[in-house]
C-alpha cells in the first residue's frame, strides 16, 4: 500500500489508499445433506486521488500491478468531478472491537456439525420438509492511507447461519426462511 501511496504522490496533489483482504469459509447444505464446503481469499485495493484539483479513481483485485492503477487513476482524474475536500491528516479513532478471534478457531467440523444440527430440529419437528442451510466465517481487514498521514485500519470477524426450508403436499407448498 505504501508503495501504491509513493506512486501516486509523485503524480498528483493527494492520495489515498484503500485495501480489503477477506478470508471466508462457508459450508453449504441442500436437501437436507452438506453439499460443499469452500474457503476463498480476497483482497481488492483503491485508489483515489485529487490530480489538478479533479479526482481520479482506479482499483484492481490484486496488489501486483501498481503502476497501471496509479496510471488508471490519473486517466479517470482528467472527467473526475472538482475535488471540494481536503484528505484528513493523522487523527486518533476510538478503538470499536468487531473482532473476536474465537471465530476463526471454529473448525469446519464444528460447522458441518452447526448445520446438521440445524437441520435435524426442524426436521425433528417436520420430518418431510427438505431443507437448505448455511454456517459461514469470516475475518476482514480494512485499512486505509492518505497522503496527508491520515490513517485507519480494523478487522472484524462474521459468523452466520441460516436456514430455509420447503414443504410440499400435493398442490400445497410452504417455504420458510
Amino acid at each position: 500500500m505504501e508503495s501504491i501511496l509513493a506512486q501516486a504522490k509523485r503524480v498528483a496533489e493527494e492520495a489515498e489508499v484503500f485495501m480489503v483482504s477477506v478470508e471466508e469459509t462457508p459450508v453449504q447444505f441442500e436437501a437436507n445433506h452438506l453439499k460443499h464446503i469452500q474457503s476463498k481469499q480476497s483482497t481488492s485495493v483503491a485508489l483515489r486521488i485529487v490530480r489538478q484539483g479533479k479526482l481520479g479513481y482506479s482499483s484492481a483485485s490484486e496488489l501486483g500491478d501498481s503502476q497501471s492503477l496509479v496510471s488508471n487513476a490519473v486517466e479517470t482524474a482528467q472527467f473526475g468531478m472538482p475535488a471540494k475536500f481536503e484528505l484528513p491528516s493523522l487523527s486518533f479513532y476510538p478503538k470499536v472491537e468487531v473482532f473476536d478471534p474465537d471465530v476463526e478457531s471454529v473448525s469446519i467440523e464444528e460447522m458441518i456439525k452447526l448445520g446438521e444440527e440445524l437441520i435435524a430440529a426442524v426436521r425433528g419437528h417436520t420430518p418431510d420438509i427438505v431443507c437448505e442451510a448455511g454456517v459461514t466465517r469470516a475475518v476482514i481487514s480494512v485499512r486505509i492511507i492518505n497522503s496527508r498521514g491520515g490513517e485507519a485500519s480494523y478487522k472484524k470477524s462474521i459468523f452466520s447461519l441460516g436456514i430455509e426450508g420447503s414443504l410440499i403436499r400435493g398442490t400445497d407448498m410452504l417455504f420458510v426462511g
